[in-house]
């Protein structure tokens, strides 16, 4: 039987417009299948077991999504002859490779999906709803635009530093640059999605979005970008004052702002407050674990102004809240005591007023460090002295408070103004 010739692309050209199988004489088993005006492919067919297979290997029409040439076509062929003589049948490759293709396709996340599951999986960690909401809503403004629609499993240090140096509008700088702050947010949420999407195993390797020995080697640290600003606070001298002009204040968020102020807690903690959360009688206030910071359940001992201004609130029936809000069965916004702040005539922030609290402690009082900073929920101390030290101090911290209420709840005393007298004195 003649050898088959090799085929060339000329006619090639011709015999796409005539049906049939059109053998290469130069690759063995490599065979043209012209099925019609505008469908043609490649096959090769060779024979195993005594059984004869017959594998595609991409279509002959230029345009089209798997085209091959003729050179393509003899080198993918050749390739599978290699594969033959190495024991591998090139056809069951073929499918293994397409299963396992498929199979990382079911199991492939973006990076958008991988951020919204980690979210929902660490609900009950979120230490209030505003945090939670800033998760997302971060990652949607400077991430989502950049990564969201990748696959997980493909972010690397270059997309990072794509997402966090992305320019601005109006040529304000970059990302980092500008927003630092918020920059640093959104990689430490990146870098918790990616460590999630590890444990998950929808990604592999190091975690391109940690700063120690990653990013901290191609970018400005934070503080050297922005130093740390604190939060404005109100001069301790001026809390009588202000509590003074609280106290004719009748809009609820000044009676909150006044109750934050006695206690030193958290403004969240405050707001939120349940009365179920009280006991008038023992005047204490158990704060649980996951209404706080710290994920740390929290006694605070209150002091007789808090409480006789827990006695004096309006309570709306159904309502479970101790500062309610103008919305029925709400509590107090936020921003309805940082109005009253404004109203006392005071710029300074609502958190700010922890830090008046914790000088006055330190410079006006005797009480040990640690027992203030166990009054604002600190922790103190390391690890090991934690575990040995698991009293609460509860009737030290009580004399505290107590002491800070005094000094709070005391009227200031108004300088006195005096007529300048002229005394004539003997010789």
């Amino acid at each position: 039987m003649a050898k088959a010739k090799a085929l060339t692309v000329k006619r090639i050209e011709k015999l796409l417009k005539v049906p049939g199988k059109y053998t290469d004489g130069e690759v063995q088993g490599l065979i043209l299948t012209v099925e019609g005006p505008g469908s043609a492919a490649w096959m090769l067919r060779y024979q195993s077991d005594h059984e004869k297979h017959w594998m595609g290997l991409g279509s002959a029409i230029k345009g089209r999504s798997k085209y091959l040439s003729l050179a393509d076509a003899r080198e993918k062929a050749r390739e599978c002859h290699r594969l033959r003589a190495d024991g591998v049948d090139p056809l069951e490759r073929k499918r293994s490779v397409r299963a396992a293709r498929i199979a990382a396709q079911a199991k492939a996340v973006t990076f958008k999906q991988a951020a919204e599951r980690y979210h929902e999986a660490h609900r009950s960690s979120w230490t209030n709803a505003s945090h939670a909401a800033a998760f997302l809503s971060s990652l949607s403004r400077w991430a989502y635009p950049i990564v969201g629609s990748l696959d997980v499993s493909v972010i690397d240090m270059a997309l990072v530093l794509r997402v966090l140096e992305q320019p601005l509008p109006r040529n304000e700088g970059t990302f980092w640059h500008k927003h630092v702050v918020t920059a640093d947010r959104v990689r430490s949420r990146m870098e918790r999605t990616l460590d999630f999407s590890t444990v998950r195993g929808w990604r592999s390797g190091d975690n391109p979005c940690r700063w120690k020995g990653f990013l901290s080697e191609a970018l400005p640290a934070p503080r050297k970008v922005s130093p740390v600003k604190h939060h404005a606070a109100v001069p301790f001298e001026d809390i009588p004052a202000l509590m003074a002009a609280l106290a004719i204040d009748p809009d609820v968020g000044a009676h909150a702002l006044r109750f934050l102020i006695c206690t030193g807690d958290r403004v969240s903690e405050v707001i939120e407050a349940p009365w179920s959360e009280f006991n008038l009688e023992e005047r204490l206030w158990s704060i649980p674990a996951e209404r706080m910071k710290g994920r740390k359940p929290h006694t605070v001992p209150l002091p007789p102004q808090a409480v006789e201004l827990l006695n004096g609130l309006y309570r709306e029936e159904g309502n479970p809240f101790v500062f309610i809000g103008r919305t029925p069965l709400t509590h107090v916004a936020e921003t309805a005591v940082t109005e009253a702040m404004r109203r006392a005539g005071r710029r300074e922030t609502l958190h700010g007023l922890r830090s008046s609290f914790r000088t006055w402690a330190a410079e006006r009082t005797n009480f040990p460090r640690e027992l203030c900073e166990k009054a604002l929920a600190h922790l103190v101390g390391d690890e090991t002295e934690r575990a040995y030290q698991r009293g609460d101090l509860l009737e030290k911290r009580r004399r505290l408070m107590e002491a800070w209420a005094k000094y709070c709840c005391t009227p200031p005393v108004e300088k006195q103004k005096t007529d300048k007298v002229v005394v004539s004195l003997r010789a």
